[in-house]
């Protein structure tokens, strides 16, 4: 992970952390549905169930590629790994918290990604951070953040 990708991420988890001081777990269920839709809609190409599953402000943030914020650049980055990628991760919720309408949750997401023009495949597995915000008494993505757990080649492991 870029150093500067790596603080952000660090500051928006202490800030989450202090702000959901007085969290509740009731909304760990609904996440997890989230990210089991989301995973089905990625097995199945499915871009509009994926844009839907975000606010109109959502924020996809992918490792190397700049952040894609609100419903057309949503729609247009996940075309984009569609017409590249065939993906099909498993999503493991590892912890979760809510706190009125914000909430957020720490998660593993482990399977296959395809290179469509090689048919290359290999076994992936991804750290991911995604923050919800609760519009109109349902659950949206606010931002969503994934980096890839290993490290690259050479590099040592911190």
């Amino acid at each position: 992970m870029r150093p500067s990708l790596a603080r952000h991420v660090l500051c928006l988890a202490a800030v989450l952390a202090a702000f959901a001081g007085a969290a509740r777990a009731q909304a760990v269920p609904e996440f997890q549905k989230i990210l089991e839709t989301y995973s089905t809609a990625l097995d199945t190409n499915d871009v509009e169930t994926l844009v839907g599953l975000y606010g109109p402000g959502g924020v996809f943030m992918g490792e190397g590629a700049k952040a894609a914020i609100g419903q057309d650049a949503l729609r247009a980055a996940y075309k984009a790994i569609f017409a590249t990628l065939k993906v099909g991760l498993r999503f493991s919720l590892q912890e979760a918290e809510q706190s009125g309408d914000l909430g957020w949750a720490r998660a593993l997401s482990t399977g296959t990604v395809k290179v469509l023009a090689t048919g290359a495949e290999t076994q992936e597995s991804f750290n991911l951070l995604v923050v919800f915000r609760r519009e109109g008494g349902v659950w949206k993505i606010r931002n969503y953040l994934f980096a890839s757990d290993r490290t690259a080649p050479g590099e040592v492991p911190k």
